[in-house]
């Protein structure tokens, strides 16, 4: 497999192996891409853990019918949260 990359990040390559931090270009690209699957996979996880959540709350019968007046309290929980300064779920936030 052949891999064309634009000047700037051939130069970064190029700098982290002089740098010494990897031995060679091949080695950089399996570590990015290593990384990057295991990203993919945890955010995958997180999904599935929350879904599952989400199904439990259904079996138990805790749900709330979505209307438009519920997403207003929704919004409106959600900005009294950050006017008393608490700092939002990251899981929750994009």
């Amino acid at each position: 497999m052949n891999v064309a990359f634009p000047p700037v990040d051939e130069n970064f390559i190029k700098n982290k192996v002089q740098d010494g931090y990897y031995s060679n270009a091949t080695e950089l690209v399996r570590d990015a891409v290593r990384r990057l699957r295991e990203q993919e996979d945890g955010k995958t996880a997180k999904l599935m853990a929350a879904l599952e959540v989400g199904r439990q709350a259904v079996r138990d019968g805790r749900i709330e019918v979505y209307t438009p007046e519920f997403m207003d309290k929704i919004v409106s929980d959600a900005r009294q949260y950050v006017a008393e300064g608490r700092i939002p779920d990251p899981d929750v936030c994009p």
